[in-house]
């Protein structure tokens, strides 16, 4: 093995390959993770998912992201650590006993690499001759280039679950679904509570869109709470949106408007996840009979018309493969906390 240049190519492009996922990862604003990134997480979401679909357990899906997240870092360091392993065994002369100018073993390479990778440098093993000088320090950069993105991406991942998680409270404090949001901001048929409400909400839901974008290992990190799972709030703020939007017009100008605007935001925001999370389901999800609906304040549309306005939405399909791959049911954001719901049209 040591002396063989196919190893040391295969070396050069598994540093290559972990640099490339690693900046793509924590440093691209505009793309989904790297290519060894989305493997590693989508994989292991998918196997876990499975697992939760057949033996409820949102306890097992909500450890997920924080050792999804050590996992992937671990994996950026091994494949770095093997790369630089290959690299210095494609020349006797890579790596050498400093005492004794014997060249290393296996063992002895695989020690060296790790700990010019973590900065450490011990110094019994040296570079044999001239040409081998500059690897070692390109190895150590390479470390500290993994180590500091590390620091900052787990850092920037805490700060974005937080935020989710409070956007997340915010929709459920206004009811614990599309009904109760209705009948707690009603104002007098003017919804001027929930006009309020959603345009603080605006600002956040962008921004959410553009973290799932920038940090695609936030989409992993599950609550096992309904009030902080951010797929079934905005899933059911959609909801008392598009209802009072279609079915009420007693509604001024400037609050349709608004109603219309928070609308879209959820759109693009959805736009986002489906260009690197999920698909949009095959069929169109279950509304439910939507009993009281009609009896609402500001309401001017039988229950009948509007659960088949919702139904016509095409973002449903997508809002149904995200409360899906966030590990709920459709039926759960049509709940209360006591696990009432509104029966589901079959």
């Amino acid at each position: 093995m040591i002396g063989s240049t196919l190893i040391g190519v295969l070396g050069t492009l598994l540093i290559s390959l972990v640099i490339y996922d690693a900046t793509r990862t924590t440093l691209s604003v505009s793309s989904s993770g790297g290519p060894l990134t989305n493997r590693l997480v989508s994989g292991i979401w998918f196997m876990l998912l499975g697992i939760h679909q057949r033996q409820r357990s949102h306890t097992m899906l909500t450890s997920v992201g924080p050792w999804m997240t050590m996992t992937l870092l671990l994996t950026w360091f091994l494949v770095a650590w093997l790369g630089w392993f290959f690299l210095f065994c494609s020349s006797p002369q890579a790596v050498v006993l400093s005492s004794s100018n014997a060249a290393a073993s296996l063992i002895e390479r695989a020690y060296y690499t790790g700990y010019t990778l973590t900065t450490l440098g011990y110094g019994d093993f040296v570079a044999g001759n001239d040409s081998w000088r500059i690897p070692p320090i390109l190895a150590a950069a390479n470390g500290f280039f993994l180590f500091t993105l590390s620091i900052t991406y787990i850092l920037n991942i805490i700060t974005n679950v937080i935020q989710k998680r409070q956007v997340s409270l915010a929709i459920n404090a206004l009811g614990e679904n599309p009904r109760q949001i209705l009948e707690s901001t009603n104002s007098g048929e003017k919804y001027t509570t929930l006009i309020s409400h959603i345009q603080q909400l605006q600002q956040s839901i962008t921004a959410l869109g553009q973290q799932h974008l920038a940090y695609p290992i936030l989409h992993y990190y599950h609550s096992e709470a309904r009030s902080k799972a951010l797929s079934l709030a905005i899933a059911k703020l959609y909801q008392a949106i598009s209802v009072i939007y279609f079915a009420s017009t007693k509604l001024d100008c400037a609050s349709r408007e608004q109603l219309l605007i928070t609308r879209i935001i959820i759109e693009q925001f959805l736009d986002t996840l489906g260009s690197a999370f999920i698909s949009p389901s095959q069929h169109i999800p279950a509304i439910p009979l939507l009993h009281g609906y009609a009896d609402l304040p500001g309401i001017q549309k039988s229950s009948t018309e509007i659960q088949n306005y919702l139904a016509s939405l095409p973002y449903q399909k997508i809002l149904l493969a995200y409360v899906h791959k966030d590990g709920w049911d459709w039926a759960d954001l049509w709940q209360s906390k006591d696990g009432q719901s509104t029966n589901i049209r079959s």
